[in-house]
């Protein structure tokens, strides 16, 4: 279950859109099955929540809060019950990623798969500490959102081939 919380007042962003975004993108990463909580909010809230969990008092672009410790990056522990398939939760600065966008002449609408698969990294442990690790969590972003590009342009492609095929493809990603 994709727990979705939209705080901020200034962006329309389709809950939709992003709740199939980051769905396509748990599947692709191998936990399509496993909850997520997700908040788009403002800079007064990941400020705050950075200064108090990553002694960091500005704000920032994404936040993760995995459940458990994973194993290995991409590798968490066999859930004992249903309760424990909980990745854990991201909060998006919304104004933060505002002010990314136009400094990199990039649409937000572009943006945002890659923070939440970036956000699902993280939850999955992967970090970027260190070039290796960032190298490898890149590789592991990028083939998540092919996937995701791709099953998009196949949700799309069903959709203006038939106007009721508005629930999603016929075969699973």
């Amino acid at each position: 279950m994709i727990l979705l919380k939209n705080t901020q007042k200034v962006f329309n962003i389709s809950n939709r859109t992003v709740r199939t975004q980051i769905q396509l993108l748990l599947t692709a990463a191998g936990y399509r099955d496993w909850d997520i909580g997700v908040c788009l909010t403002g800079d007064r809230t990941v400020r705050k929540l950075n200064a108090q969990y990553r002694g960091k008092d500005k704000s920032t672009d994404i936040l993760s809060f995995p459940f458990a410790e994973p194993i290995q990056p991409g590798v968490l522990p066999t859930p004992r019950s249903e309760d424990d398939k909980n990745l854990g939760d991201i909060f998006i600065s919304m104004r933060y990623v505002e002010n990314w966008c136009e400094e990199h002449h990039v649409r937000l609408e572009d943006r945002l798969p890659v923070l939440y698969a970036h956000g699902i990294c993280h939850l999955l442990g992967y970090d970027h500490q260190e070039d290796a690790d960032y190298a490898v969590m890149k590789k592991k972003e990028n083939k998540m959102l092919r996937k995701l590009i791709n099953w998009q342009r196949l949700l799309d492609s069903q959709s203006s081939s038939s106007p009721s095929s508005s629930t999603g493809p016929t075969s699973k990603p």
